[in-house]
């Protein structure tokens, strides 16, 4: 079992920051493009091989993201149609996502088995979340799926105040 902190800081230019662990070793690091279109974030281990990447798909209707692993989609984030509040789905082969995950308190499972429970840290400076991993196969996947949903919590905050102005 690992457990891994995600925090982000609001100045980061492009994205780039750690996933560490409870000692607060660096575990992976986070690139994101700063200039590239589409827009995609890149997870790294410690010697600098690509583990995932998150790529949002700038050409659809509707937001769409996706999670690659090994040069393949793994998970797909898109935007649903809705009046109200924003509301998007997840689509994985590889886990369910169960739980809020629009307000980071969720349990992420995989053929039926618990793999991991994620947690925001709503009184730190911030975006900051706290992955609780019982399985360390989808260490990567996990993660990956956080920063996809970061992302799409950003640029739906980002479109809402846009448009409310």
């Amino acid at each position: 079992m690992s457990q891994l902190y995600v925090r982000q800081h609001f100045f980061s230019l492009g994205g780039h920051f750690d996933v560490t662990d409870a000692n607060g070793n660096t575990r992976y690091t986070v690139v994101g493009s700063f200039f590239k279109f589409p827009k995609e974030f890149q997870l790294l281990d410690p010697s600098g091989n690509e583990v995932a990447k998150v790529i949002h798909q700038p050409f659809h209707f509707l937001d769409t993201f996706d999670v690659d692993m090994k040069g393949r989609t793994i998970a797909t984030i898109r935007k649903k149609i809705t009046f109200l509040r924003s509301q998007y789905e997840i689509d994985s082969g590889a886990v369910d996502v169960q739980g809020s995950w629009w307000g980071f308190n969720f349990t992420v499972t995989a053929q039926g088995q618990e793999v991991a429970q994620i947690h925001e840290d709503a009184f730190s400076f911030g975006h900051a979340y706290e992955l609780d991993i019982s399985n360390e196969d989808y260490e990567g996947l996990v993660i990956a799926l956080v920063l996809a949903i970061d992302y799409v919590k950003a640029q739906d905050s980002a479109g809402a105040s846009s448009s409310s102005t």
